[in-house]
């Protein structure tokens, strides 16, 4: 028996970057073990398997706080999509589902107005190279690990996008897009509905962590309209190992 589909309507919808549009899990995990073949305190497996959605700079100055220099970091980061991209693949339906939200910005809005941004653990150098990888043109709001002070699980990336977009009032509804516990954490504190995506954890997991809805990817996902009186996309899902019951049609 099919599941009936899991319908919300949004103002805006906020993406993450590394497991949400991209599937860089690969990648990451090749410079982890790069990172920890020189150096013996460092346990990248450890790493790999906890510290998924941190900022780069914030795991390395835990692990070895000597190298936990902001320019080296940055420059480390920027080059993994030159020397490990060949591991990385779009999140299916990612590429379409934004460009979806970017059209009807664009095309069904009173002001115009892209009402979608991207909130990335990653600094600017890699989430950009990811981006012109996955042919995503940068959003105007993008909050990179330079423009916060506290990186995931901190809700200051999710706060300022919604702040930026017009939508920081509490009544406003914003869906968050995530794949890591540390964002999904964040998408919530900062007021969002949050959809896991399980492209690097289990259903289990990203339910546990506090996913309002759960799918293993972005293809069943249709923004099938925007109203213009009550400035709202809808949203439906048509595929999905959870959902709210309050999401259920």
């Amino acid at each position: 028996m099919s599941k009936p589909p899991a319908v919300f309507y949004v103002h805006a919808a906020l993406f993450d970057c590394d497991g949400t549009l991209v599937n860089s899990t690969g990648a990451i995990s090749e410079f982890w073990k790069d990172f920890g073949s020189t150096r013996p305190h460092v346990d990248a497996d450890e790493i790999i398997n906890t510290s998924h959605g941190c900022r780069t700079f914030d795991v390395i100055a835990k692990w070895s706080p000597d190298d936990a220099i902001v320019k080296q970091v940055t420059e480390w980061e920027g080059s993994i999509p030159d020397t490990f991209g060949h591991h990385a693949r779009a999140i299916p339906g990612a590429v379409e589902l934004v460009a979806r939200f970017d059209l009807l910005s664009k095309t069904a809005t009173e002001n115009k107005h892209q009402r979608w941004a991207i909130i990335t653990s990653g600094t600017l150098p890699l989430a950009t190279k990811w981006l012109k990888l996955l042919n995503i043109q940068k959003p105007e709001i993008f909050i990179t690990a330079e423009k916060v002070t506290k990186g995931k699980p901190d809700p200051e990336g999710y706060r300022s996008a919604r702040d930026k977009l017009g939508y920081g009032a509490s009544h406003k509804k914003i869906v968050v897009f995530e794949d890591a516990p540390a964002g999904i954490t964040a998408g919530k504190d900062a007021g969002a509905m949050i959809v896991g995506i399980c492209s690097t954890y289990s259903p289990e997991k990203v339910l546990k962590s506090g996913a309002d809805i759960v799918v293993s990817d972005l293809t069943s996902f249709e923004v099938e309209s925007y109203n213009k009186e009550t400035d709202e996309f809808k949203v439906i899902v048509k595929d999905y190992h959870y959902a709210s019951e309050e999401y259920i049609q």
